[in-house]
């Protein structure tokens, strides 16, 4: 194999170079589409990048500009003489099917990358000094490489570029939340953003993340991924059938349907079946940065752009016997942070708060109950922290209401929205 001449197609090299100096309007059909790294003789690699900085130069690319760049730039020797630019036009005829010529290039770069990643894939499985996860983590990201487009996103760009498309990107780069109070205090799911939801158990947490997901899977129709590290899948989808069918979620989960709901029920199904919602319930010791990852770009992959990442819960994961808890706790949220942005889509990661809030005189949560808190409020862009006064007194006038308190916003002020709550079916509303 050693021996084995890497895949190519250089008549179709040539025939794009050909085309691009014959036909003037031939570079931009091509663009967006090759590199110079796409071409495998070295010399056409270095005759197309002249091409590029000639067409972004607004220059015209025949022959004459050609040779002159390649000449000004001590270029044109390598490349095999002006000879070789008579003879790349000499060969073609048009530039008609430029654009079929430049798939055959790019299948064969893309082979030949694929044959350079299986040899770095061989030499990683022999470092034996390496753990295994990371192993995994780079092998696949290696192999996602190979499919995605390699002008990124994410690549440098001078501050005009950001600033030039200012009145075009609309009013909000967010997604509502559904709530009225809540989107005018925290301007809905920024993406990108981390978004952290704080509460003491039972206070109403993985319901708030339940209605978030169905919402914007509802609004957005794009993927919603629910990371389960707290409950299985069943019990999930049970909650999720609850909230959008108004049946008590305790009875849900048993199983418990009165004949009266059997056919409310049935209907609900078939809605909530056909919302775009992936539930992930992969055990906590076992769900890693790296897997949810892999998981994402294989939903991307299958169903396109993301609309949320909700992950429940946070301190689920990792080793809890760790002596630094804090630490390793803060180390998710800072993955968590970097999956938001990779994956261009707000994460919802859902968070415990330390029992001593109890025995407060005012169980109102604040940012130092978050528990391990570590680096989680350093990293989040956004902290809801929610309090019911109705689960500490039952007497209490705000029966029914949900406090949700922006402890935290990065991008905007802080304070307290107040939401219409029912916690046996988890319907969430606006206060009239």
């Amino acid at each position: 194999m050693n021996d084995t001449i890497p895949p190519n197609n250089i008549e179709a090299e040539e025939s794009i170079l050909g085309g691009i100096l014959l036909d003037p309007s031939a570079m931009s059909r091509v663009i967006d589409l090759l590199t110079p790294e796409s071409f495998y003789i070295q010399a056409h690699g270095t005759i197309y990048q002249a091409a590029l900085e000639l067409y972004r130069a607004d220059k015209p690319i025949d022959l004459m500009s050609m040779t002159s760049y390649l000449t000004d730039y001590k270029l044109i020797k390598q490349v095999g003489g002006k000879n070789k630019l008579v003879q790349l036009l000499e060969r073609t005829v048009s530039a008609t099917n430029i654009d079929y010529f430049a798939s055959l290039v790019v299948d064969k770069y893309k082979r030949r990358q694929l044959i350079a990643v299986g040899q770095n894939l061989v030499k990683l499985g022999y470092d034996t000094t390496t753990e295994l996860e990371s192993i995994f983590g780079q092998s696949e990201q290696q192999l996602f490489n190979l499919t995605v487009d390699k002008q990124s996103k994410f690549k440098p760009k001078p501050i005009k570029d950001y600033i030039d498309n200012k009145f075009s990107r609309g009013n909000s780069p967010a997604y509502s939340t559904g709530l009225v109070d809540l989107d005018a205090a925290i301007k809905g799911l920024v993406k990108r953003n981390l978004i952290v939801i704080a509460a003491r158990a039972s206070m109403g947490k993985t319901w708030l993340a339940c209605h978030l997901a169905v919402h914007i899977a509802t609004t957005q129709n794009k993927p919603v991924v629910f990371f389960s590290a707290e409950m299985s899948g069943e019990d999930l989808s049970d909650r999720l059938l609850s909230l959008h069918s108004g049946i008590d979620s305790s009875r849900m989960i048993h199983n418990e349907i009165y004949k009266n709901e059997i056919e409310t029920l049935k209907d609900t199904m078939g809605i909530v079946g056909k919302l775009p919602i992936v539930i992930d319930d992969t055990s906590a010791s076992d769900l890693t940065p790296a897997k949810m990852r892999s998981v994402l770009r294989q939903i991307r992959h299958e169903r396109g752009e993301l609309g949320l990442v909700v992950l429940d819960y946070i301190q689920k994961l990792g080793d809890r016997a760790a002596k630094n808890r804090a630490q390793d706790v803060g180390k998710y949220s800072g993955a968590f942070k970097d999956i938001a942005k990779e994956f261009d889509v707000p994460f919802v990661a859902l968070a415990q708060i330390n029992r001593g809030v109890e025995s407060q005189g005012n169980k109102r949560p604040s940012m130092s109950d978050i528990k391990d808190s570590g680096d989680i409020e350093q990293d989040m862009d956004l902290g809801l922290l929610l309090y019911r006064d109705g689960y500490y007194n039952s007497e209490s006038s705000d029966s029914g209401v949900m406090e949700i308190i922006v402890a935290k916003n990065r991008n905007g002020s802080t304070g307290t929205c107040r939401v219409s709550f029912n916690p046996i079916c988890g319907e969430f509303a606006d206060l009239i």
